[in-house]
């Protein structure tokens, strides 16, 4: 490399050695190359709305539609029928008007017609209360049996003494007494004569009812029985308290009617042998207790 250089060793590694020309110019003259891309050709505006019109020679099958022609079949057209010339009418009468009714004509309809809506509204009122109060009466359809029990007397019904008394009292509440209405108190006494008597654990269903057959429900206050029939001793009187309002004019008259349930409450027996034993019994819930006052 020395030999190359002309022993010269202080010439730079860069430095051109002293035998090539100095005079031939290097420098690039040409056009510099573009570093943006190639732009792509703009294509021309094209028509999208309104659609061109049709040609001019041959406007047959144009279509704007990317679907196939199909070109229109021309057929003639029918001939309009000629116009339908109206015939006169023919001369006739016009009908005779009905006569209008007299005026005394309408009264029976109109009379027809009233007695017709009230004997409509008596019937959809009376009978559905007449056969509520039968069946409210005689539950079942079959009629109840009265057993008749003397003022201060005992009533004995399967196994059951019944005791019952009617005494007027104040509004419970305090309240003003409101007038024609009287608030009563009834106390009813049970005693189990027997071990059967002590499982018809049952409570009874007491209403007051007067002379013409109307009836009035209760409510009860207190109830001494014990809720465990274990617990239901025999001889032992249980006290029951119960409240109504009553009529004024009643209120010294009306009586207490006792229905005894059948309901037996046995001790560790099922459900289901309780009602197989009912059906087997075949006890009706028609006896009523009426204590005379």
């Amino acid at each position: 490399m020395d030999e190359q250089n002309g022993g010269d060793d202080t010439r730079g590694w860069f430095v051109p050695p002293p035998s090539q020309p100095t005079d031939v110019d290097i420098t690039y003259a040409g056009p510099l190359p573009s570093l943006r891309p190639p732009r792509r050709p703009v294509p021309p505006d094209v028509r999208v709305w309104p659609p061109p019109p049709p040609p001019e020679e041959d406007d047959e099958g144009y279509s704007t539609q990317p679907f196939p022609v199909i070109a229109a079949e021309r057929r003639p057209l029918p001939r309009p029928a000629p116009p339908a010339v109206p015939s006169p009418p023919p001369a006739t009468s016009p009908p005779p008007a009905a006569p209008e009714p007299p005026a005394r004509a309408r009264k029976p309809n109109r009379a027809l017609r009233g007695a017709g809506a009230v004997l409509a509204v008596l019937l959809a009122v009376g009978i559905p209360s007449y056969v509520g109060y039968r069946a409210y009466l005689y539950g079942a359809g079959e009629p109840d049996i009265v057993h008749v029990v003397q003022p201060g007397a005992t009533g004995e019904f399967r196994h059951v003494a019944w005791q019952a008394s009617v005494a007027l009292i104040p509004n419970p509440a305090g309240d003003a007494e409101r007038p024609g209405r009287q608030w009563v108190k009834l106390t009813v006494t049970r005693t189990a004569q027997d071990a059967e008597g002590a499982i018809r654990h049952g409570a009874p269903a007491v209403e007051l009812r007067d002379n013409a057959g109307r009836s009035w429900r209760t409510e009860t206050l207190r109830d001494e029985t014990p809720p465990d029939t274990t617990e239901n001793r025999v001889g032992q009187p249980y006290r029951m308290e119960l409240v109504a309002v009553v009529p004024t004019d009643v209120a010294e008259t009306v009586e207490v009617h006792l229905r005894p349930s059948n309901y037996r409450s046995v001790p560790g027996q099922s459900v289901e042998d309780m009602l197989n034993e009912s059906e087997q019994r075949n006890e009706r819930d028609v006896d009523v207790l009426r204590f005379l006052r």
